[in-house]
């Protein structure tokens, strides 16, 4: 035992004693990893909300990740990124979450991929100064319970986290909804066909039901057998009636001169919810075919998600010519964005009122006014601790021009205003134009300049809150600006100046012509200025009214019985809320709002949604990959500073710092030479 004491203070015990102890840190390290993040979004580390769904976890959920081997360079780096989240995952998660890599070498993980509907992606390949393309697999599978969800291909890591965490918290609900029915509930699904329109030529008509059944007998075992299918063949009597129930798609045919009807739909039917499935009879080149039977079990299980999904209820205001949130060319492609979370209601101020439940509403490019009545419901509600997003445009839509058939605008009058101005906002009746704008290049033309679409670059969005800090630009076309300085004198109020124009910013509010060839900027350098385009005011607000409007007396519960009055009318908020307003209803239409949500708009957006509705952590998950840096570049020698800086900078900084280093060795190595050596004639000196 001495001897062992005498080797472990010995030298001789050192090296062996590392050994022992790296091996014991990598055991320990096995079990309790630590890393850094030092990107400023914290890209690479897990959102309290994605923490939150795998820690509570109450079943096995299950990842698998089919990711070839050898990827580009390209690509490479999204491999990386998600095994990189993945083990943050697996770090949050509780005993139920688990993660897998096939090693897609294997003939038999090929196989499975194709089983689970994750199929090869083509990607481009440089090889041999040669580019071509490469067959890859770069998806993943998620399981929970007996649900089976794909994400293929996931081809960048700009909202990985979001999507995947989405989705694990969508299988969540759907199961537990599944989970939830009595024993004999069953969710039905009915395939509408009507007869005649097998034997009138549309192809697919003969085939959708084996298709439709197939699809079921897959999506039913996945979802603990709780479907049930049946096929329906409405007689024209039927289908006038069905398509007013269903929304199902009617075709009117003439059978021996006599003119009828027959119908086709696909509808998911649980209780008093209904989802309608897209399918129905399309005419193309070839003659007519059943449209939708190509990806059916898909469609199936994205509308069970919507037939089961916990949304919440946003009220959007109707009646003063807002923009339509049904249409394609307006804002449909917004409200399909916020759909997984969140329904849009329709509410008609003038009939009814914001229901008690609902904690957000809507008010998007209102053109006409509001009455007393309908403006003191906004009011009151916001007051009662409510969420109000307010998208108002500073001009509007009157006519076209004879001559060139451009656009003409006329200053929005709206009485909103009145609201606004109580809670600290001016609103100008004009449109901001902006020198840092968008710009497209034209072959007959040259560059043109968009000035009525302004880029808000990074540094002009608010960085200390979550809608904005991520984003690295955004375009806001045909906004109006905003003054938020007295909101700004309310102690009880917190107000963000979310988006601002360039300080080469100029407003027009009479005269205006969208277009890029005949606008020019001013001549007189003191027009321009810096706006306001989107603001956030948070807190308490006074109400615009000294009391109920006499027409809101029964709305308002205030009446007289003989010596008892009472009355619901709030002076000042009783909870705190929030009131976004933004310049533009054009923010929210399919001219900046793509159908993936993948525009910057769109994420702004969606944030805005999130934050209103306290689910600010979805703001930061959404986004924490946009965030770039990018230079604010106006010279064309400052484009070549920076590009030769770029490319040789670092290089010639290296050898500066060791001709730097070398030269103070040197320097050193003398002093001490002729301080204890002087003597010393081994020296060579010049």
């Amino acid at each position: 035992m001495k001897k062992i004491l005498q080797w472990l203070k010995s030298p001789k015990s050192d090296f062996i004693l590392f050994v022992i102890f790296l091996v014991l840190l990598n055991l320990a390290g096995h079990k309790a990893f630590l890393r850094f993040d030092l990107t400023a979004p914290k890209s690479y580390s897990l959102s309290k909300a994605s923490k939150t769904v795998v820690k509570n976890l109450d079943a096995p959920l299950s990842i698998r990740v089919f990711f070839s081997d050898n990827l580009p360079s390209t690509y490479t780096s999204v491999s990386q990124y998600v095994k990189d989240i993945l083990v943050e995952y697996k770090g949050a998660a509780n005993k139920n979450f688990s993660v897998s890599y096939m090693d897609m070498s294997k003939p038999e993980n090929e196989e499975l991929a194709r089983d689970l509907g994750i199929q090869q992606v083509q990607i481009q390949e440089l090889k041999n100064n040669e580019v071509g393309l490469k067959s890859v697999y770069m998806g993943i599978a998620v399981a929970y319970g007996d649900n089976i969800e794909i994400m293929n291909p996931v081809q960048t890591s700009d909202g990985f986290e979001f999507n995947l965490t989405s989705k694990i918290s969508q299988m969540i609900s759907m199961a537990d909804s599944l989970a939830g029915l009595g024993k004999d509930e069953k969710i039905s699904l009915t395939l509408y066909l009507s007869e005649p329109l097998k034997w009138l030529g549309i192809s697919g008509a003969e085939d959708a039901d084996q298709i439709v059944r197939q699809a079921f007998d897959s999506v039913n075992k996945q979802n603990l057998g709780r479907l049930e299918y049946k096929l329906v063949s409405p007689d024209s009597a039927d289908a006038a009636a069905l398509s007013a129930k269903y929304g199902i798609q009617t075709i009117t045919y003439q059978d021996s001169g006599v003119q009828k009807k027959a119908a086709i739909g696909l509808v998911l039917e649980h209780g008093e919810k209904i989802y309608a499935l897209p399918l129905g009879v399309q005419r193309s080149f070839f003659g007519y075919a059943v449209a939708g039977l190509e990806d059916v079990e898909n469609t199936i299980n994205e509308g069970l998600q919507s037939l089961f999904s916990n949304t919440k209820a946003i009220g959007y205001i109707t009646g003063h010519g807002e923009v339509d949130h049904t249409a394609a060319d307006k804002a449909a492609n917004f409200e399909k964005l916020i759909s997984g979370m969140y329904e849009l209601k329709d509410i008609d101020l003038n009939s009814e009122d914001i229901p008690a439940g609902m904690n957000a509403i809507i008010i998007n490019g209102p053109k006409m006014d509001f009455t007393e009545e309908e403006l003191y419901k906004v009011d009151q509600f916001l007051l009662r601790g409510g969420n109000v997003m307010l998208m108002l445009d500073g001009v509007v839509e009157a006519g076209k021009d004879q001559m060139y058939g451009i656009t003409n605008f006329a200053q929005n009058d709206s009485n909103l205003e009145r609201l606004l101005t109580k809670y600290g906002i001016e609103r100008s009746k004009n449109m901001i134009m902006d020198k840092n704008c968008f710009k497209s290049l034209n072959n007959q033309y040259g560059e043109l300049n968009y000035y009525w679409v302004p880029e808000i670059h990074k540094k002009y969005l608010a960085k200390k809150n979550v809608i904005t800090n991520n984003l690295g630009s955004l375009y806001l076309l045909q906004s109006g600006s905003l003054n938020a300085a007295a909101a700004k004198e309310n102690k009880n109020l917190k107000v963000t100046e979310l988006a601002k124009t360039s300080e080469e910013a100029w407003a027009v509010s009479e005269s205006i012509m969208l277009n890029p060839l005949m606008m020019t900027t001013p001549s007189d350098t003191s027009e321009y200025a810096q706006y306001n385009l989107a603001v956030l005011l948070e807190g308490k607000f006074d109400s615009a009214f000294d009391e109920a409007p006499a027409g809101a007396a029964s709305e308002d519960s205030s009446e007289s019985a003989g010596e008892l009055e009472t009355s619901n009318y709030i002076k000042t908020s009783v909870m705190p809320g929030k009131l976004f307003v933004a310049g533009s209803s054009e923010i929210t239409t399919s001219q900046v709002i793509d159908e993936n949500g993948q525009s910057p708009v769109s994420m702004f957006l969606m944030n805005v949604v999130d934050y209103m509705n306290g689910n600010e952590d979805l703001c930061t998950m959404r986004t924490k990959s946009l965030s770039v840096n990018n230079l604010t570049i106006k010279t064309p020698v400052a484009v070549s500073f920076w590009k030769l800086l770029n490319q040789y900078g670092l290089a010639v900084l290296v050898a500066l710092v060791g001709l730097l280093v070398w030269r103070l060795r040197t320097a050193r190595r003398r002093a001490i030479n002729k301080k204890y050596n002087p003597d010393d004639t081994r020296t060579i000196s010049k």
